[in-house]
């Protein structure tokens, strides 16, 4: 058997393209199995190389807020450090007047306060997208009205003009009666295609209005974490830069909830210990300073990420965008593990260069296997449809062609070319060449066509 179906192969291998309609039979001791030609649902997936990336609330900076000398380093690269935990120690000899204090605490302030002006702003925006959605929506519902009456005042004038037709062949009423209401029925014609017309449009606006409501959607998730960002920023700065004595003159006590370390002193050039905690609970994954660094203030020394839950990004090609939704299941393989999730974003841009379009999702990752930068691959899960299939095993290829054997009954089968389509597990689409209930050889079909050559 094994040097039979060797034989075949070689059979297969030197011939020439196959015949379209060509026929053989079953030789004598030849196990044939077919399948029939089914329609069923289509399950297909969408395959990209994502890379993964923090959350925005989930990955922080740490920075330097005063110029000073770092006296010890206390974390290390990849260690766990909890909320409040110190990372590096310094030691700062405050060169600040308390007039320079107070204007750096005011322009913290004030980026409170524009960020909540857009925080305010793009409420607005959104409360008034959803008033303009309901009044579109209103505009359709009295459209939809006004073509209904229309289309009763047409069919009236129709009957009219029919009832007008019949009374002036039997000598009932005159020509003229007739030629007005052929008149009434043209303008009601008229204002029938109008209303349509009108009504028409108002619904292709509908998703414009649907489209911007989104936008602003996502201008107001912004604006509150811009609005929670520098409120972190000024609380943070605050507290460092406040309840000590600097340059002989003291910040009020209420302007902060943290105080530095060490003993307090009216000398301007007293040095004062102090630590730079980590905000959140997280993973050390950037760590600059290293003991007896000078460092000047806003200089950044690190960074703590916060994994329990990351972004898998992804760049999609035109043709794959067009079928994908949101809320599509996604599968994510790292290093043999699987995460599963939710497509979260689907870009609007197309990128001029690679002719791809972004997308993204937000994966749970509780043991924090996933890391940021780190390549991964993704499956992106399609809507389902349905189609006829035929099994993988019974389409036979030679070059760009593609043909099944047909079944004909009484052993006989005949080669027919045919178009596939999407893969769906064991199964396979077919676009064109088969009809449904017809059955294809999904063993022995290889026998066969060395055979029949």
């Amino acid at each position: 058997m094994k040097s039979w179906s060797a034989f075949a192969i070689l059979l297969i291998g030197c011939s020439g393209p196959p015949r379209e309609g060509g026929s053989s039979s079953s030789p004598p001791g030849l196990d044939v199995v077919t399948a029939a030609v089914a329609r069923q649902k289509l399950f297909s997936t969408v395959r990209l190389t994502g890379q993964v990336r923090a959350t925005e609330s989930g990955s922080v900076l740490l920075n330097a807020p005063l110029d000073g000398v770092a006296v010890r380093v206390l974390v290390k690269v990849g260690s766990s450090v909890l909320a409040g935990q110190p990372v590096v120690e310094m030691n700062s000899v405050y060169g600040l007047t308390s007039l320079q204090i107070l204007e750096r605490l005011e322009k913290e302030q004030d980026d409170v306060v524009e960020a909540r002006g857009r925080l305010s702003e793009a409420l607005t925006r959104r409360t008034e997208g959803q008033a303009s959605l309901g009044q579109a929506q209103s505009k359709v519902a009295a459209l939809n009205a006004d073509l209904r009456q229309a289309e009763a005042d047409l069919a009236f004038a129709r009957t009219d003009v029919q009832r007008k037709k019949e009374l002036v062949e039997d000598g009932i009423t005159s020509r003229v009666e007739l030629e007005e209401a052929q008149l009434r029925f043209s303008k009601a014609q008229a204002l029938s295609q109008a209303a349509d017309q009108e009504l028409r449009i108002a619904r292709q606006q509908l998703p414009l209005y649907r489209n911007n409501i989104a936008q602003y959607e996502q201008a107001v998730r912004l604006a509150q974490q811009s609005v929670r960002l520098s409120e972190s920023n000024y609380e943070r700065n605050r507290a460092v830069l406040s309840q000590s004595q600097l340059v002989g003159t003291d910040i009020p006590a209420d302007l902060t909830s943290l105080s530095l370390n060490g003993e307090k002193s009216p000398a301007a050039a007293q040095a004062s210990a102090f630590f730079i905690r980590s905000p959140i609970a997280g993973v050390v994954t950037k760590l600059s300073a290293t003991s007896g660094q000078r460092l000047q203030s806003g200089t950044e020394i690190g960074q703590v990420q916060e994994l329990s839950k990351v972004y898998v990004d992804a760049n999609a090609f035109e043709s794959d965008v067009a079928q994908l939704r949101l809320g599509s299941p996604i599968t994510v393989s790292s290093s043999g593990r699987t995460y599963r999730g939710r497509l979260e974003y689907i870009g609007r841009q197309v990128d001029p260069e690679t002719r791809t379009i972004a997308v993204r999702s937000l994966l749970n990752n509780p043991e924090g296997r996933l890391r940021p930068d780190t390549f991964v691959e993704v499956s992106i899960g399609l809507p389902a449809s349905s189609g006829l299939t035929i099994p993988k095993v019974a389409v036979l290829s030679l070059g760009s062609q593609k043909y099944a054997l047909i079944d004909e009954g009484a052993g006989n089968y005949r080669r027919r070319e045919i178009k596939t389509g999407v893969e769906s597990g064991p199964a396979v689409q077919v676009l064109a060449g088969l009809k449904e209930g017809e059955r294809v050889v999904t063993e022995g079909n290889l026998l066969l066509e060395a055979r029949e050559r």
